[in-house]
């Protein structure tokens, strides 16, 4: 018994050779057959990986440049040299900085530049708004802070007595707007 045992292993771990020698040979088969377009995926995955990383670092330079630029700024508003920088790395961040300082200084000609950005259509319409306030003008045109434009009109003429006129304003004022409430308010008690 122990001999047929010995051989009945024996033949089981060459079988299992045979085996791995076979899945061996047919995976050399599939590699050899699919060389190129095996190599062509991994060079690929590669420049991914690599462009991926090159874009990774750019973005991240011209934050720290941006950021940078900025602090400067805010100790010294009239550095033209960190104000190109900050242009040149985030656009938004330079349009918004422009826009603090029109607003420090109360400067409507800046504000009116800044309206009539189109890149960045938040300060501009910021921008616009104020440009209308301190010129008392209503911004209705104003596509963001229209309600608000229209809270303050109605307002100015609640406190000159013109009820109707204010009403009118204070309709104007879309229902789903946090400031109807308020406008409903002032309606109400007449601006008192």
């Amino acid at each position: 018994m122990g001999l047929k045992e010995n051989i009945e292993a024996v033949k089981k771990e060459i079988s299992t050779e045979e085996q791995f020698l076979e899945s061996i040979i047919k995976g050399e088969r599939f590699f050899k057959k699919h060389k190129k377009t095996i190599i062509a995926i991994l060079i690929v995955a590669l420049l991914s990986v690599l462009a991926y990383s090159v874009f990774d670092y750019i973005k991240k330079s011209k934050l720290e440049a941006a950021n940078e630029a900025y602090v400067t700024l805010l100790q010294n508003p009239q550095d033209k040299e960190a104000l190109q920088k900050l242009s040149d790395n985030n656009k938004r961040l330079y349009n918004f900085f422009l826009f603090a300082e029109a607003l420090k200084e109360k400067n409507s000609e800046k504000l009116e530049k800044l309206a009539a950005l189109k890149d960045d259509p938040i300060i501009a319409d910021l921008a616009l708004y104020q440009f209308n306030s301190m010129n008392a003008r209503i911004a209705e045109e104003s596509e963001l802070l229209k309600g608000m434009a229209l809270l303050q009109a109605g307002y100015k003429l609640l406190l000159e007595n013109k009820i109707e006129e204010a009403k009118l304003k204070f309709a104007q004022i879309a229902l789903n707007s946090p400031l109807k409430n308020i406008a409903n308010s002032l309606e109400h008690y007449q601006g008192k």
